[in-house]
C-alpha cells in the first residue's frame, strides 16, 4: 500500500485518482480512494487538501452509480469558500449530476459557472472536456448550432495530444448526430463514419456499437432505411450496449418501413420483452407506436393519446412534440380537425423540461 506523508505527494496521488475514475477503472479507483482517505487521517494536511479529497469522493460515488450521495457529498462542501480550482471540478462535477437527471438546463447554467474558474486549471484535457459536456447539454435541448460550436472547440483541444484520439471520435459522433438534426446529411455521414473507423481501430467495442447505431438512424432520417440496416442489425447483437433499446427500437422501424413486416415482427417482440424487463416505459410506448401505426391502424388513437400523455406527463417534451408532429399529420389525413388542431399545437410547443 502507497503510504503518502507529504503535501506534494498528496496532490499527486489526487491527480492519479482523478484519472483512474475519469477511465471508470472502479477497482483501482476504490484503491486509491482508500490509500487517500487513509493518509488524510494518519497525518496532518491542509483543509484545502480535505476539500480536494471530498470533491474526488463525490465524483467517485458517481462512477460507483450513487447519484444521491455524489450530491449529498458535494452539498458539504460551499463554492464560496472555495478557491479557483476547486471551485472548477465543483462546478463541473455538479453538471454530471444535474445532467444525469436530464436536467439540461441547469446542468449548462452550473458549467457556465464552470467556466468562469478553468483560468485555474491548466489540463488541456478539463478544458476540452467542458466544452464536450456543454454540447452535450445543447444537443439534448435541440439547440444544436451552440452544441457544435463547443465541439469544435473540444476536437481543437483534442486534436493536440494523440492520446485523446478516442475522445476526438466521441466529438466527431456527437457533431454528427448534430448534423443529422440540421440536415447536413453528407457532412454527418463524413464525421459519423470517421468516427466508427477510429473506434474500430482503436478497438473500442461499445463506440463501434454507438457508431453504428447513429449512422443507422441517420439513414433512416435520409429514408435510406436500406442502407442503415446493416449497421443496426449489428448493434442490436450487443444486448448489454446501452444503446441496445434504441437500437432495436430503430431497426424494428427501418424494416416496417422497408415492408419486412415479418422480420420487423420478431424484432417488435424482443423490443417490447426487453422494454417490460428493464422497466423502460418510454420506449416501450414508442414501439407500442410502431405496432398501430403499420399492424393495427385502428388503435391508433388510443395508442397516440395514451403515449403523448406519457410522454408529456413525465417530462420527455422532445418525444411528445415529434409524436404529436407524426400524429397531427395522420389526423389532418383522416379529416380530424379538432383533435389535429390540438396535438399540432401540442408539436410546436416551446417546453424543454
Amino acid at each position: 500500500m502507497t503510504v503518502i506523508k507529504s503535501m506534494e505527494h498528496f496532490i499527486t496521488h489526487l491527480h492519479t485518482w482523478h484519472k483512474t475514475i475519469k477511465i471508470r477503472d472502479r477497482a483501482q479507483s476504490a484503491k486509491l480512494r482508500k490509500e487517500a482517505y487513509d493518509a488524510l487521517h494518519a497525518g496532518e494536511f491542509p483543509d484545502e487538501l480535505w476539500d480536494r479529497f471530498l470533491l474526488l469522493d463525490a465524483r467517485f460515488d458517481f462512477l460507483m452509480g450513487d447519484v444521491e450521495l455524489c450530491e449529498e457529498k458535494l452539498k458539504q462542501l460551499n463554492p464560496e469558500e472555495l478557491n479557483d480550482y476547486q471551485s472548477f471540478f465543483y462546478y463541473s462535477f455538479l453538471s454530471i449530476v444535474k445532467y444525469s437527471r436530464k436536467e439540461y438546463f441547469a446542468a449548462i447554467e452550473v458549467l457556465e459557472k464552470a467556466e468562469q474558474h478553468m483560468h485555474a486549471v491548466d489540463d488541456e484535457e478539463e478544458h476540452a472536456g467542458l466544452h464536450y459536456n456543454k454540447a452535450m447539454q445543447f444537443y439534448y435541448l435541440d439547440i444544436n448550432a451552440l452544441s457544435s460550436f463547443h465541439l469544435e472547440k473540444a476536437i481543437a483541444l483534442y486534436k493536440k495530444y494523440p492520446q485523446y484520439e478516442l475522445k476526438v471520435a466521441n466529438c466527431k459522433s456527437l457533431q454528427g448526430l448534430n448534423q443529422m438534426d440540421q440536415r447536413e446529411f453528407d457532412k454527418a455521414e463524413t464525421n459519423l463514419l470517421q468516427a466508427l473507423s477510429i473506434a474500430k481501430k482503436l478497438g473500442q467495442e461499445d463506440m463501434v456499437v454507438a457508431c453504428g447505431f447513429n449512422i443507422g438512424l441517420m439513414y433512416h432520417k435520409q429514408n435510406a432505411d436500406d442502407k442503415g440496416v446493416p449497421y443496426l442489425l449489428q448493434a442490436v447483437t450487443h444486448s448489454d450496449h446501452p444503446l441496445y433499446i434504441q437500437a432495436l427500437f430503430t431497426l424494428t422501424r427501418s424494416l416496417y418501413i422497408l415492408g419486412k413486416t415479418e422480420q420487423a415482427a420478431a424484432y417488435f417482440r424482443t423490443g417490447m420483452r426487453v422494454c417490460e424487463e428493464r422497466d423502460n416505459l418510454e420506449y416501450r410506448w414508442q414501439f407500442a407506436i410502431l405496432w398501430a401505426k403499420y399492424m393495427e391502424q385502428e388503435t391508433m388513437d388510443y395508442i397516440y393519446d395514451s403515449a403523448i400523455t406519457y410522454f408529456k406527463e413525465n417530462g420527455l417534451y422532445y418525444l411528445m412534440r415529434h409524436y404529436s408532429q407524426d400524429y397531427s399529420q395522420y389526423l389532418w389525413e383522416a379529416q380530424k380537425i379538432e383533435k389535429f388542431h390540438y396535438y399540432h399545437k401540442l408539436a410546436l410547443s416551446n417546453d424543454f423540461q
